[in-house]
């Protein structure tokens, strides 16, 4: 991609002034993982730090409004990164409970932390909080919460808010001393990374009932590119065809969009679409209630919901390469081959193009699935959820081996707060 010289002058000053403490971080903390790839991200609703929600049946951690890009690679570190400050580790709750519902939950082992950016807090208030990242601990202002996009350059693209209600939340970049360059408001409907990482994508609010979808330099903060844009849009992903995005959320009318050059409409079927940094394989999920290729509810009233993975042809036109039907909650991987839906209460993992025969089976009441779940890699995924018994577990699962364990175990109310997941 090449870059704007006031751009590149800008990094090279930004380079050239940065000073090299004795304890500074090595480039190493955010290595680049299998070179840089040419597709897609992934984006997802950004948890919140709130506990003590009485939950009827098990369900994802609260979420806000907030989608974010999904990958686990980081571009290559090209200087010293600044060393973050002394920070005091928080221990998870670790537990079993003694409700017959969830004995096959107490079998499962602990694990170890998450390896993917995760926030901590001493309590509710989000006193002596920190993001952690691969045993980094960043310190965070008291009162903010603070949610990974994903791994930059000696930081994180992430979104702020304070911990009131109703306040709006910014978007910028932490660094590894704690910093934070905020790049504006956001109007907390999606946000992606490039596929190489050295842009974001976001809706941006340009006052009152207006708003753009923009793209800025992750270096500098600079706008690149814009195209109009209402409130209500959502960024969905970014890969090697462009930004994709819903002018209007409500409506599932989905456009994808070269910076530079004008949108395109692509026909989702009015279902939410998923584009992903790390394949050009997207999701389709929230479809309508009718079998595959019928346009009928099924015999007896009893609906079918499906989930597709597709990808784009010349023509601008969706082809699926699979679809499973029984549900209509589903997440791909990050390189793309691999499909988990979670349809009549068992969560499923299938191997896209070698075979039909699910890797992982689990009970949903343990695990559950949707476009937004977080990967720790192409085969690790992580499930954080509270359950009608105050309790709130923080689960991983191999999706090949269908080996699961527990890295968090305790009640929803208390202290500490977290493991709140962010993304890679």
């Amino acid at each position: 991609m090449t870059k704007h010289l006031e751009e590149r002058l800008s990094e090279a000053l930004d380079t050239a002034a940065r000073t090299v403490p004795d304890n500074a971080v090595p480039p190493e903390l955010f290595p680049a993982e299998g070179g840089r790839t040419t597709a897609a991200t992934e984006r997802r609703w950004v948890p919140v730090l709130a506990i003590g929600l009485a939950m009827a049946a098990v369900v994802v951690a609260v979420a806000i409004p907030i989608a974010v890009s999904r990958n686990n690679s980081a571009p290559p570190a090209s200087s010293v990164c600044p060393a973050p400050p002394a920070v005091q580790e928080l221990p998870f709750g670790k537990q079993n409970y003694t409700d017959p519902d969830y004995a096959d939950l107490n079998k499962l082992p602990f694990g170890p932390s998450p390896r993917v950016p995760f926030t901590m807090a001493k309590d509710a208030d989000l006193d002596g909080g920190y993001l952690e990242d691969r045993g980094v601990r960043v310190p965070l202002a008291s009162g903010s919460q603070v949610y990974s996009i994903g791994r930059v350059e000696c930081g994180w693209a992430a979104y702020r808010q304070s911990g009131k209600s109703g306040d709006a939340a910014e978007v910028g970049v932490l660094s590894t001393d704690g910093k934070y360059r905020s790049f504006g408001l956001v109007t907390g409907d999606g946000a992606s990374l490039s596929p190489d990482g050295s842009q974001l994508a976001y809706v941006a609010l340009l006052g009152k009932a207006k708003a753009s979808v923009v793209t800025v330099s992750v270096v500098t903060g600079k706008q690149l590119a814009a195209v109009p844009a209402g409130v209500n849009s959502e960024v969905v992903g970014w890969n090697s065809h462009g930004v994709w995005f819903m002018p209007d959320r409500d409506k599932y009318v989905t456009q994808v969009w070269t910076p530079g050059g004008k949108p395109v409409a692509v026909d989702t079927d009015e279902h939410q679409l998923t584009a992903y940094r790390g394949t050009d394989r997207m999701l389709l999920t929230d479809q309508d209630a009718t079998p595959a290729g019928t346009g009928q509810p099924e015999p007896g009233g009893t609906p079918s919901q499906c989930v597709r993975v597709v990808a784009l042809d010349s023509a601008y036109k969706l082809a699926t390469v699979l679809e499973k039907c029984g549900g209509a909650a589903g997440t791909l991987s990050p390189d793309g081959r691999v499909l988990v839906t979670d349809a009549d209460g068992i969560v499923q993992a299938y191997l896209i193009g070698e075979g039909t025969e699910p890797r992982l089976r689990m009970s949903s009441m343990l695990v559950t699935v949707d476009h937004e779940t977080v990967w720790e890699d192409a085969t690790h995924l992580l499930n954080s959820a509270g359950l009608r018994t105050d309790r709130q577990v923080t689960v991983r699962c191999d999706v090949m081996s269908g080996a699961c364990e527990r890295i968090q175990d305790g009640p929803q109310e208390g202290a500490p707060v977290g493991p709140e997941l962010g993304y890679p």
